[in-house]
């Protein structure tokens, strides 16, 4: 048997069911607060995600190491340039050298495009390598020589160690050691002279049986109008001795009584070399 309230009872407790259902949020509210919680989670895990994100792009970038950027120093044909890098490291270049210097997070990179430098490394946790013609050196505390010419990369080591890779092999050298290098090989390690490696700090060329067409590569470092060499046998032929880098128009009017070749001008200043057959 169903009881029913009386109209007074049911009076007297409408003031409690009004403070209820003031206590007891609506249907409506309810929807609204489940979907303010549903967008504040979702924002709390795109914030995660973006974090772990960030996370993660930098730790690719630490261990990549990739450049950031990069400064290319361009010496003129007339003098040497010296540049004293931020890490106390020093960077003598020859006369018409190119040199890139990349800023990377891990490391302390340099691309020696043509010519040749002398590096002074400042000690450092931050690797110092220098790159030319896919051989990169690698420094181990020392002073070295680095040349870029038709020969390849000539690595010649003052004070130190270093050591060399061209991705196939590795050699390490030593004070007083160098090496010929290029993308397929790594030459011999033979004993490196004072006089040949330091030669072009005091204004010499130093050549010692050296190719004609490297020779003229090094001279065109040290003039603004182009030397051209024509002729097959050119390698056949090579030139020993020193010559002061001032005089490279007199030493190129001279090459006719050193090799078999003649030496021609035309009025812009460019020079053509014909190797005689």
């Amino acid at each position: 048997m169903q009881r029913r309230t009386a109209p007074g009872a049911r009076d007297a407790l409408e003031p409690y069911a009004e403070s209820l259902r003031a206590l007891v949020p609506s249907r409506e509210a309810l929807l609204q607060e489940a979907k303010a919680q549903s967008a504040r989670n979702a924002n709390r895990r795109r914030k995660a995600a973006g974090t772990a994100l960030l996370l993660a792009l930098a730790g690719w970038a630490w261990l990549a190491d990739p450049a950031l950027g990069y400064r290319q120093v361009e010496v003129a044909s007339s003098g040497r340039e010296t540049l004293h890098l931020d890490d106390g490291s020093v960077v003598e270049l020859d006369a018409g050298s190119v040199l890139r210097i990349e800023y990377r997070l891990r490391s302390r990179q340099f691309e020696l495009l043509d010519g040749e430098g002398l590096f002074s490394v400042a000690h450092q946790a931050k690797p110092f390598i220098v790159r030319s013609q896919g051989v990169a050196v690698r420094d181990i505390g020392t002073v070295f020589d680095v040349r870029s010419d038709l020969d390849g990369v000539r690595v010649a080591v003052l004070e130190g160690e270093v050591e060399v890779d061209n991705g196939k092999a590795r050699q390490r050298l030593t004070a007083n050691q160098q090496l010929f290098a290029n993308p397929q090989r790594l030459g011999p390690v033979h004993d490196s002279k004072p006089g040949e490696r330091d030669a072009w700090r005091h204004d010499l060329f130093h050549f010692d049986g050296t190719p004609l067409e490297s020779v003229l590569a090094q001279l065109r470092r040290h003039r603004d109008a182009p030397i051209r060499l024509q002729g097959a046998t050119a390698r056949q032929h090579r030139l020993s001795g020193e010559f002061p880098t001032g005089n490279v128009e007199q030493l190129l009017d001279s090459l006719p009584q050193l090799a078999p070749v003649t030496v021609s001008r035309d009025k812009s200043g460019a020079v053509q070399v014909d190797v005689q057959r």
